[in-house]
């Protein structure tokens, strides 16, 4: 991870720590409570901004921040200066917690598609969801720093986000439970030249799962760099899903 990264991930632990005391709290109150605008803490967090020594010294005091904890933010706003800022956001599974459902990642790329009119009731209409839903999961990719309205045009913070891996997680496994049942709507909603659903059943050797990972781990995003070349006009879920279907005679 860079270092970039680094910086956005101790802030965001800062935020996250006081949104657990209180679950109102907000961007907009950590900007406030640095003395910061909106604006400027999401430059900061994203390393599009990176603060002179009396601005670090400032924040650090607004925060309280032990000695060790200060040199560490001194430090990261040092080696921040030295890289650019990161297209690639790699979220916390704190973080991912905040908006793991289905439609928030949906919400996420639908933005930045051709034709998007930056309104809730698109948000509704094309995700078939509730303004209820498509309102909060809205403003939680905004309080996460995912996504920044800028001059009332939703756009992506980043050009991709992931998740840890291989690390077991319920919130992860809800996720990729929500996105297998989207793939069973499609099934019955949408046209086969819409999409593509296939299996294949054979004979495996478990020795090389670990090839077969990284083999289908590549094959993902190669797909999603073919998939987003030219005009982007809709939101697709690729899953590929390498499971057994036998019980282990182990």
């Amino acid at each position: 991870m860079k270092k970039t990264s680094e910086l956005s991930n101790f802030f965001n632990e800062i935020f996250l720590a006081r949104r657990r005391k209180n679950p109102k709290y907000s961007m907009r109150a950590f900007a406030r409570d640095l003395s910061l605008t909106q604006g400027r803490l999401w430059e900061l967090i994203h390393g599009r901004y990176i603060p002179g020594t009396k601005v670090t010294e400032r924040i650090a005091e607004l925060l309280k921040l032990a000695p060790e904890d200060k040199e560490r933010m001194q430090s990261l706003i040092a080696a921040a200066k030295a890289h650019p800022a990161s297209t690639l956001r790699s979220v916390s599974h704190d973080e991912f917690a905040m908006v793991s459902d289905w439609e928030h990642m949906a919400i996420y790329n639908l933005i930045s598609t051709k034709g998007f009119d930056h309104t809730l009731n698109s948000i509704v209409n094309r995700l078939e969801i509730s303004m209820l839903q498509a309102e909060g999961a809205l403003n939680r990719l905004m309080e996460a720093g995912l996504v920044v309205n800028e001059d009332g045009r939703f756009v992506p913070a980043y050009t991709n986000v992931s998740t840890q891996t291989e690390v077991p997680s319920e919130v992860l496994r809800e996720f990729h439970r929500q996105m297998i049942n989207r793939s069973v709507t499609s099934l019955h909603r949408d046209p086969v030249d819409s999409r593509s659903i296939t299996s294949i059943v054979f004979p495996a050797n478990t020795k090389n799962l670990a090839k077969a990972k990284k083999i289908i781990l590549d094959f993902n995003v190669r797909m999603a760099e073919l998939m987003d070349k030219g005009d982007t006009t809709e939101v697709y879920s690729l899953a590929v899903q390498l499971v057994p279907i036998t019980v282990s005679g182990r």
